[in-house]
Parts: structure tokens; sequence; C-alpha cells
């Protein structure tokens, strides 16, 4: 399945607080609104996507890198959505998501709808009918009109701007949009390309209501996802599927929740091994000396949605140390999720709780005390990412390692 991302517009109504920054760029929880859409489109299973830029195109690709796909839209500020997805009509090549890209929202959500099958469209029976809304008119359990225009009292609740089509529906909707723009529907939503297949395709109603999500389409609603929805999103993230590449990861992570359970501290560290580790400087860094009882230690510094990224040469074993760095007021343990991902795909994950560590010292922060995870980097050359995903903090201290064999059970003082 493909995905598009709709990230033309300059979003004129959230001017004050953006400062000319594009809104899929907008940062809540420390990580950009499209990023936090790539990771559920990733836990999700979804791994080809399309982003359709326009305003600040260069500053949209130079975040997002290699791992989407671009189309750029050169008429953004004289055309609407309905022009963007009527672009992506060569791109598209059979079922495909289609979203918003100023969506916050709870990965589930994502899936709950997917889960359904063939076309579907979420929304919040919770919501008012605003003028601003795209409001949706239900029978049965399927969607039969939509649009901005639809009185109140035809309407079920509120679009939240995520949908999905199976091969007829994506065929369908791309015809629908290619008609409306040769009538000169250049200006038009997106939405109206929906709800002109809204009479002949099935297209299944999923009811969020209850569910953490916003559109961010003014200064007021980014307060909201920062306050609001992130935090609600986050605390629900303990519980979280996640979905590896392969099964043998899924039963890993099976067992490490097991483990936690029964109360083993998975990935803390154990003592020495019989090899002389070496710290690995992460691309682009920064270093920083951590205060310990012996003297000083060499860490990087980092926040959520920023992962320390090293190149290895596998096959290979490395060992990756966390302490999270919590707010100076901080006394009691803490949770927080760390990520390896490998090649820019999730690869390993762990849940941690952060216990603050009084014969250390960071100005400015708690440190937690040190965390592990292990990681097999298979053979060839590989980027291995330290992230972290979650947690009471947004910072961290991280370090990457790997063994040179040595002769005796000694290891270097101060690492």
């Amino acid at each position: 399945m493909q995905a598009v991302i709709l990230a033309a517009g300059y979003g004129s109504r959230l001017e004050r607080v953006s400062k000319g920054k594009p809104k899929c760029l907008l940062t809540v929880g420390g990580t950009t609104l499209v990023e936090h859409q790539l990771e559920a489109l990733n836990d999700a299973g979804i791994g080809k996507v399309l982003v359709i830029v326009g305003y600040k195109a260069d500053e949209v690709r130079a975040a997002l890198g290699e791992r989407v796909e671009f189309i750029e839209n050169t008429r953004y500020d004289e055309t609407n959505s309905l022009y963007s997805l009527w672009l992506a009509r060569d791109w598209i090549e059979g079922p495909f998501v289609l979203m918003n890209c100023d969506l916050l929202f709870h990965p589930q959500i994502l899936d709950r709808l997917l889960a359904q099958g063939g076309n579907g469209l979420a929304f919040d029976s919770s919501s008012t009918g605003g003028r601003e809304q795209t409001k949706v008119a239900v029978q049965e359990g399927r969607v039969v009109d939509l649009g901005k225009d639809l009185p109140p009292e035809a309407s079920r609740g509120e679009s939240i701007g995520l949908t999905c089509y199976d091969e007829r529906g994506a065929h369908n909707l791309m015809a629908r949009a290619d008609a409306l723009i040769d009538n000169g529907a250049e200006n038009c939503w997106s939405i109206e390309a929906i709800r002109a297949i809204s009479a002949t395709v099935d297209m299944k109603a999923y009811n969020v209501a209850g569910m953490p999500w916003v559109e961010v389409d003014f200064p007021n609603d980014l307060v909201r996802a920062e306050k609001e929805v992130w935090p609600a999103i986050m605390k629900s993230r303990w519980k979280r599927t996640v979905h590896w590449k392969t099964t043998k990861y899924i039963v890993m992570a099976f067992i490490s929740v097991v483990l936690l359970l029964v109360g083993i501290k998975v990935g803390h560290y154990s003592g020495p091994d019989k090899v002389d580790w070496t710290s690995e400087a992460p691309i682009g860094a920064e270093k920083t000396l951590l205060k310990v009882p012996k003297g000083y230690q060499k860490w990087w510094i980092s926040t959520t949605g920023k992962p320390l990224k090293v190149r290895f040469d596998g096959p290979l074993r490395i060992r990756a140390y966390v302490r999270l760095l919590m707010p100076p007021e901080r006394v009691e343990p803490g949770k927080y999720v760390v990520q390896i991902s490998l090649d820019g795909k999730p690869y390993a994950w762990s849940v941690f709780k952060a216990t603050p560590d009084k014969s250390v010292s960071f100005e400015g922060a708690v440190v937690g005390d040190r965390d592990r995870v292990d990681v097999e980097v298979p053979a060839g050359m590989h980027t291995v990412e330290l992230g972290l995903v979650a947690g009471v903090s947004n910072r961290f201290l991280g370090r990457i390692r790997y063994p040179e064999p040595v002769s005796g059970d000694v290891s270097k003082p101060g690492d």
C-alpha cells in the first residue's frame, strides 16, 4: 500500500506561530507533524510515501531526505489541495492512504481504519459542526456526503482528513479529480473529489470519537496539540504495537515485554565483557562530558526526533547506551522509549525506567541511570540510529559502541 501526504500549502492562518516555516515542519513534542505521520505510516506497514510539496519545498525535502518521494506543486500559491492530489495521478498505482500534513493523530486511528478494509474515512462524531470543518453525512456506517457546506443538521461529525482507498476506490477518486481539474476546479479542496465518489464507492465511516487527534489550522490548534493531544498519544504509546520487519522481531519484542513484567531489568549494564568497547562518534552530533565519580565520560547529546547516527560495516554486535536527561526538579523515576533503526527502518525497541542517578552530574538536568540495548548489525555497510521515541523528557545522552577483542577481563577505565 502507498500513502500520499498533501503538504504544498502556505498555512497563512498559522503565520503568527510558524514564522514562515512550512506547516508540515511545525513541531509537537519535539517532532515535526510530518515526522509523526511518517512514523504512524511505518508502524502500519506502509513504506512507499509521496509528499506533495510546494511552499518552501526545498526545506521539506531537506528535512525528510530520501525516506519519501516528492512531487512539487509549483502553483501552490494559486491552486488548492485538489490540484496537489491530481499531480499524484501517475504515481498512485493501487490502494493508498491520503492525509493532510497538518493532522496529528493517534497511530491506532490509522491501524483501525485500515483494518476495516476497502475504502474508509475517519470522522469524529463528537466534533461540532463549525463553518471551517469538513462535515460528514453517514448512513448505516457509510459516507454518503461530506463538505464544509454540508448543513450541520445533516452531519454526523467532522472528517479528520485521513482516508484510505482500495484499488477501485483509488481509480475512481483520481478519475474524479481529473474530471474536476478539466472543469477548472484547480482551486478546490481535495474533499470535492472524495465527495464526488461517495455516491458510487462504498466508503466506510470510522468514528474516532474519544481518540486523540487535532488538525492544526490555527495557533490555538497548535497549543492544543502540544498540551492535550500529544501527551494523550504519548501516554498510551507504552502499549503501542510495534510492527517489525519479520516475525522474529515480534517474538523478540514479546519476550522483552514478558521479562519486564516479571521484573527483570532487560538492557541494564551487567558487568564487563572480555572485549574492549570503543565508542563511535555519531554523525554531526554534539559531544558533551558527563561528570562521574572517577572523572568524566564522553557522551553525545540529542533530542526526540533527532537520533544519533553511526555508520557500521557488519556483521557486528554493537551496544547502545542511553541516559535520559530529565528536568532539574525531577526526583521520581520516569519511563521512556528508545528505538534503534537500521537504514531508516525500525530494528529494535525498548521501554526503560529512568531512575535519577545521584552519582553523576550534568548542568541543568537530572541524569537518569544508564540503560543499554544490544543489536546485531547484519553484513554490509549500514546506518544505525539511536533515538528517543517518547518519555518524560525529550533530551538524552547516548553512546554507540562496538567491541574489539582483548586478552583478559579488562575494560577501559572511565568508559
